[in-house]
């Protein structure tokens, strides 16, 4: 064999060689290696416990009709965290019942530049009031006039977030509860909540464990009143109501935790001191109105809203001036 047919075969089985030896590892990774449909053993990979149980979203808000019909003063002139639109479910139920609702935007007074004046008047021709997640404090002509207003009969819902960061604070002092405490306003009624021996938490509820698919979404129930049928309500970001005096829990969410201290109790999250209702949270009045039992607990405060006595006239004139709902009022319904 020639030296050039010598070298030409020791080439071809060089490369053959190289091929055999590659097949070879290929193989060996593609047969020691799992399959793509395999997966490890383990809790997390199981797509069963990945998958959020749905909620129920299917409720329906109503509210009691009456001989007669009730106004019911939704307040956003304290840069509230609420709209007409995010509160339509709650709307309509009280204007399908032949309810009115006025939307108070704010506005001058006939009984001149003292501070809430126009707010008071609003109220003198009102059986309910809510207030949701302001932004600002109410001045203490405004807190005098509501509390005139619920002595009068009239109906208070006072609905709060967790606070934020604000330069607005003010001090109050519930009695049985605490002295001088200082608190932010934005996102909670805090000096109108004390005036009625109630005061919102610092931080918001959690649950790892049970929860409406978000840790932040925590269950909460309640026997009687309000709380009525309620077993499974679902509050998001909600915060704790302390109560004092003549106030009393409404509604408890069970074994969840506080944000700002992490301890795990009972928290109760709505109160009562005769008429005015306290809420730590607004979603069940917006977002998350027809969800779980939500549906159920906000009939019930609707029913509270219109179902109260209010004497005519209250505020009186030392809180407010005139008969007129005040300007930047919007109307909606019955008249």
């Amino acid at each position: 064999m020639q030296p050039r047919e010598i070298a030409r075969a020791i080439g071809i089985t060089a490369v053959v060689a190289a091929v055999v030896v590659a097949a070879a590892f290929a193989g060996g990774i593609v047969l020691g290696s799992p399959t793509q449909g395999d997966a490890p053993d383990a809790p997390a990979y199981d797509t069963n416990e990945l998958v959020a149980e749905p909620i129920e979203d299917d409720g329906s808000v109503t509210a009691p009709t009456g001989d007669e019909s009730k106004t019911v003063v939704i307040d956003v002139s304290h840069g509230n965290g609420v709209s007409e639109d995010s509160l339509q479910p709650f709307i309509d139920a009280l204007v399908a019942a032949n309810h009115e609702i006025r939307l108070y935007s704010g506005g001058s007074s006939s009984f001149g530049s003292q501070p809430g004046a126009a707010f008071n008047e609003t109220l003198r021709s009102a059986d309910a009031l809510v207030v949701a997640s302001p932004a600002t404090t109410y001045s203490s002509n405004e807190i005098a006039g509501v509390e005139a207003f619920a002595d009068a009969g009239g109906r208070v819902l006072l609905a709060a977030e967790p606070p934020t960061t604000t330069s607005t604070t003010s001090t109050v002092s519930i009695p049985g509860l605490s002295t001088g405490a200082t608190m932010t306003a934005s996102g909670q009624p805090s000096n109108l909540a004390a005036a009625f021996g109630m005061s919102f938490g610092n931080g918001y509820l959690y649950d790892m464990a049970e929860n409406a698919n978000n840790f932040q979404s925590v269950y909460a129930s309640g026997d009687g009143g309000v709380a009525d049928g309620v077993e499974s309500a679902i509050l998001t970001d909600a915060t704790p109501v302390t109560t004092g005096g003549d106030a009393s829990p409404v509604l408890t969410a069970s074994d969840v935790s506080l944000s700002s201290t992490r301890d795990e109790a009972s928290y109760s999250v709505a109160a009562r001191n005769g008429d005015v209702l306290a809420v730590g949270d607004t979603d069940f009045l917006t977002a998350s109105a027809t969800e779980g039992d939500n549906d159920v607990l906000l009939s019930n405060v609707a029913a509270f809203l219109v179902e109260g006595d209010k004497q005519p006239g209250a505020p009186e004139s030392s809180q407010s001036s005139g008969q007129s709902p005040g300007t930047g009022t919007t109307a909606l319904g019955a008249a």
